[in-house]
């Protein structure tokens, strides 16, 4: 079979760019279109040559991949480095002037490659939207007044994530979140709610370090967890800003005062690994495509687009980015918070303990950080030293490589997270504290036990499931077993319906 579109671009012109998640191909066959779909999401859909007139014109190509395909701006940047695209895009122009696709097509070779045409758009001739509305999350709109093309791309040429409105991301964004994050809060009793609050900091600050295999010092995880009180506070977010979050949270030693000058990258430990997991961008792309987080957060702050969106293009751009040596997971799930605090999406003081939903669902988190990390870093070539120490790039690694990136599976994660954080995890711990205050009153009516204990015999047999393990039965010796064993009656009754939605452990 023959590919087409973006695959045909990609084999004509062998561009080093990551493979497609989707891939067009004309098939021998007539009949109708075949769209398969394998077990790891990538999708093959084939075209019968009955239902589509092949051709090797270059317009014809890239017309193809506009008109049919998802949008790729790696490949159409990579495309836009070669002379020939860009004469075949003159031509276009010159024969068919009001065309949609020969616009968008020298639009989006101006944008991102500077090119420059040899055109005057013709009286009448309609203006065209670089993004579907129907299909993607859009920007603000802005004119090109030589091709009569609207861009209303989420971002800049340095970074522009891509987000499609799957059906389950429509689904998501229909559920009205804002509005059960704050009916939920402001249904709670305010004493009640700062204690929840309370543990949903101590959650957020412990799962974080968490994720990154780390146990913070009771001193560096109240530094984070006063971060973390911060966010939302007014200002664009800028290097400076960011360098002083980034200081707040790392150790002395390794504080920053701007973004880095050097390459980085990611390995795990291993003897004589010398394997980089990621290469993030070049360090002289790092202020461009940082100013692109920047304004996606800004567009999330003022509620431009959808919050939840943008914060998490603007927090995962941040850790693609990876402009710090240090401390850009933390800053990048910081930035979450930050943003939706900003919008109003979250009110002023509340958590949602979404490190806490990652680290429960890590497996695919890890993998939705692989799916950029991994194609990208694939196709450079270096070399790491003995020790690990530095790396050298011996292959072309350009912005486009970098700049945009498909941020739907993200944004899914992400709200489905912010879901299952207001539907669950908030609700989860108002019925844990009501259950304790229950359980308190009645235990305290005829058990005579100073408070901490008190406190540590309810949570271990809430954390037993109804009962105390053997080994933690000799903290209260003191007890007759049977006077124990009516506190531990009592407790499991005032707890049940909170353990009922707590998973058994081994």
């Amino acid at each position: 079979m023959r590919p087409l579109g973006y695959q045909a671009l990609i084999q004509r012109y062998q561009l080093q760019v990551p493979p497609l998640d989707q891939v067009f191909l004309l098939s021998p066959k007539t009949g109708i279109a075949k769209h398969i779909v394998a077990a790891d999401g990538t999708e093959r859909i084939e075209i019968p040559r009955n239902r589509y007139a092949e051709s090797d014109d270059l317009a014809s190509v890239i017309a193809f991949a506009l008109k049919r395909e998802r949008l790729n701006l790696t490949v159409l940047a990579a495309l836009f480095e070669h002379e020939e695209p860009l004469a075949a895009i003159q031509r276009w122009l010159t024969e068919s002037p009001t065309s949609s696709y020969s616009r968008l097509a020298a639009f989006l070779a101006k944008w991102l490659a500077d090119a420059r045409f040899e055109f005057t758009l013709p009286a009448g001739a309609p203006r065209v939207r670089v993004l579907d509305a129907k299909q993607y999350i859009t920007g603000p709109e802005e004119t090109d007044t030589q091709f009569g093309v609207v861009n209303n791309l989420l971002g800049t040429r340095a970074f522009c994530p891509l987000v499609r409105l799957t059906d389950q991301l429509k689904t998501l964004l229909g559920k009205s979140l804002r509005e059960k994050v704050t009916k939920a809060i402001a249904a709670l009793d305010p004493e009640v709610l700062a204690r929840a609050i309370d543990y949903l900091y101590l959650a957020e600050t412990r799962s974080t370090y968490s994720i990154e295999k780390e146990v913070p010092s009771a001193q560096r995880a109240e530094k984070f967890r006063r971060l973390l009180e911060s966010a939302g506070e007014p200002g664009r977010l800028t290097e400076e800003q960011l360098c002083n979050w980034q200081n707040s949270i790392i150790s002395e030693y390794v504080a920053e005062a701007s973004y880095r000058t050097t390459q980085n990258w990611l390995s795990r430990s291993g003897r004589l690994r010398n394997v980089a997991d990621f290469i993030p961008p070049a360090p002289a792309h790092v202020g461009s495509m940082m100013d692109g987080v920047a304004k996606l957060a800004q567009m999330g702050a003022e509620n431009v687009i959808d919050p939840a969106v943008a914060a998490t293009c603007a927090a995962f751009g941040l850790v693609f980015v990876h402009p710090f040596r240090d401390g850009n997971g933390r800053l990048h799930r910081f930035l979450l918070h930050h943003i939706l605090r900003q919008a109003g999406y979250t009110p002023p003081g509340v958590v949602l303990p979404l490190s806490a939903r990652m680290l429960s669902s890590l497996e695919i988190y890890s993998r939705l950080l692989k799916a950029y990390s991994q194609p990208r870093t694939a196709l450079l070539d270096y070399v790491l030293d003995d020790e690990s120490q530095t790396i050298l790039i011996r292959s072309h690694q350009p912005w486009w490589l970098y700049a945009s990136f498909d941020a739907t599976a993200l944004c899914e994660f992400i709200l489905a997270c912010i879901e299952e954080c207001v539907e669950q995890d908030l609700a989860h711990e108002v019925k844990y504290l009501q259950a304790y205050d229950s359980a308190v009153a009645r235990l305290e009516a005829w058990l005579d036990l100073p408070q901490p204990k008190l406190s540590l015999l309810i949570r271990l047999v809430a954390q037993g499931h109804g009962e105390i393990s053997q080994r933690k039965r000799k903290i209260f010796e003191e007890l007759p077993p049977e006077i124990l064993a009516k506190a531990e009656s009592i407790i499991a009754d005032e707890f049940g319906e909170y353990l009922d939605t707590q998973p058994r452990g081994d």
